[in-house]
Order: structure tokens, then sequence, then C-alpha cells
């Protein structure tokens, strides 16, 4: 039961720890980059380059046959999916910087979460669908995905 219940309640309750500045600004320091193919250069994540830009409340996605038409896209605020299984992401949030970032929030456990090509897809239609002017917007748009597991995992 133990070793069941850490995973579900990370995936159930880590998105709303990014609503708190404490959480945010003590894991600045501990994000670490994924490995990068050889021609990538390395950066700075959208918390330590912009700490202020992190979410302060929260906004459901319930499922998109619900809206009559798209909603406009708003900064530093996360999006939930409501929706059984989500494509992609847990949550997301937009930052304005140089370009618009995409912050993607990934809970995952071992074995879990596999991505192809078809889910990101997914991801990308919804998008379409949910937010004004998507196209346009996501054009520029950089992505930043951050995945939190448990450091046994």
């Amino acid at each position: 039961m133990r070793d069941n219940f850490f995973p579900a309640s990370l995936e159930k309750y880590a998105l709303n720890a990014f609503l708190n500045v404490g959480f945010v600004t003590a894991i600045v320091t501990k994000l670490k980059e994924l490995q990068l193919p050889p021609s990538s250069k390395p950066r700075s994540s959208v918390p330590t380059l912009n700490p202020q830009g992190y979410p302060t409340e929260a906004a459901a996605i319930t499922e998109l046959e619900l809206f009559d038409c798209p909603q406009d896209l708003n900064y530093r605020l996360p999006y939930l999916p409501t929706f059984p299984n989500s494509p992609l992401l847990e949550g997301f949030f937009f930052v304005e910087s140089n370009s618009l970032t995409l912050v993607g929030l990934r809970m995952t456990t071992a074995g879990g979460h596999h991505t192809a090509t078809s889910t990101v897809k997914q991801f990308i239609e919804r998008m379409a669908e949910y937010f004004n002017g998507w196209e346009e917007l996501s054009r520029e748009m950089s992505w930043e995905i951050t995945y939190m597991q448990h450091a046994d995992e």
C-alpha cells in the first residue's frame, strides 16, 4: 500500500505546489536539465530566469466540447486539465519572456507517461481548439517541461 501511495499522491497534489511561492523558490536550485543532444546548448529554466513568472492561481480545463468558442490565453495562470487521460501534461502555464514559453508540468511514476508523437499531436490539436489564435501563438513558442518524479524511480 505504501509503495503505491506516494506516486498516486504525487500525481494528485504536486501541481498545487506550483501555486506556492516557497515551493517554487526552493526547487529552482534543484532543477536538472535532461541530457541534451550534442548539438544543443544548455540554457536556464524559466523558473530560474523569471522566478516572478510562476502562477499564483489555477484554472481548470474541462472537456473542450463544453466550450462554444476558443478562450483567450492567460499568462501565469496554470491550466489543469480535468478530463480523464489528459494527453502529454498534467498541467501547464504560459510565461512571457523573450518569446512566449509554455511551461509544462508532468508528474511521472516509473514506467508511466510514455510520450509518443501521436500524444504530442493530440495535445497540440486540443490547444488549437481551446485557445484563440493558437496557430499564430505557437509558431515562435518555446516549450519547457518540468518533470516531477520520486527520487527512487
